[in-house]
């Protein structure tokens, strides 16, 4: 062996870099993700039928409290307040569907975060299943009428 000559080693003794993985000499970030859109968007969907449910039912409020008399008897008035009502919560319910469909696309996507789809998809959903409960409810009491 030459005096200039240094050993080979086939394996280093120690990480030349500690604190790292050993494959760079820089710390690795954590990756952050971004939020889903479609997720977004359920929750916004959720928030906004919130919202209309509470408007629509203050504004049918509004206008069939004139309609009641002292008797709390409805006059021949008040069916344009109930028309108003039952289109709201029927287009409602249908944007609720809507958002239902969308947060559970949003839940399906890899490498977004999946709050805004969890939080969306249960708030619609909990609304679609009331209002559901709440036609069930109406027509087995309708039935037990006749």
């Amino acid at each position: 062996m030459d005096e200039h000559e240094f050993p080979k080693k086939d394996t280093p003794q120690g990480d030349p870099y500690p604190g790292t993985s050993g494959f760079s000499p820089y710390p690795e970030e954590p990756r952050k993700l971004k939020h889903s859109g479609p997720g977004i968007a359920s929750f916004v969907i959720a928030m906004v039928t919130l919202t209309g449910y509470i408007v629509s039912f203050i504004v049918a409020g509004a206008l069939i409290g004139p309609a009641v008399t002292e008797t709390t008897v409805l006059n021949g008035q008040s069916g344009g307040a109930f028309l108003f009502l039952g289109m709201a919560v029927l287009a409602l319910a249908a944007l609720n569907f809507i958002g239902v469909v969308v947060g559970i696309i949003g839940l399906a996507l890899r490498g977004r975060r999946k709050v805004f789809g969890i939080i969306g998809t249960i708030i619609n959903g909990i609304i679609l299943l009331v209002f559901l409960l709440l036609i069930a409810v109406v027509l087995m009491s309708a039935g037990a009428l006749q």
